[in-house]
């Protein structure tokens, strides 16, 4: 049934959101199905064949944006099959004291590969805010 294979993808969903709030990279890594494949808001692709090729620098990220944590504030099921859930999600960017910086908009795929329900596909798009944040 899609009922539960959106249940399972809106799961994976916030576990990758806790593991990124962690800024837990390995945790980040096990909530990811592969190949990953992020689609930047400028055109580039990143394809990861594995676990150990995902890469994100959160120091760089709190350097950067004075990044300290991200929330999903609304998932919609664009589409979805019991194997792969379409998801278009809006999500924000907060400093430490709490003040958001950022939102943006991002379709992720995410898929079931033996019984594990993971983010396959993103494809964000930052607003003009957190845009500027990262300079």
């Amino acid at each position: 049934m899609t009922a539960e294979a959106e249940q399972a993808a809106r799961a994976a969903l916030d576990a990758f959101f806790a593991c990124w709030n962690a800024a837990d990279i390995d945790a980040v890594r096990k909530t990811l199905n592969y190949p990953h494949v992020t689609f930047g808001p400028a055109g580039q692709v990143a394809v990861a064949s594995t676990a150990a090729e995902f890469l994100t620098d959160f120091d760089e990220l709190r350097r950067r944006e004075g990044w300290d944590h991200s929330t999903l504030d609304e998932l919609h099921v664009a589409a979805s099959t019991p194997a792969k859930v379409h998801c278009d999600v809006t999500f924000s960017r907060y400093h430490a004291d709490g003040s958001r910086y950022g939102r943006g908009r991002v379709l992720y795929i995410v898929t079931n590969h033996d019984g594990h329900w993971g983010m396959q596909f993103r494809s964000g798009m930052p607003d003009a805010d957190l845009q500027a944040a990262r300079g």
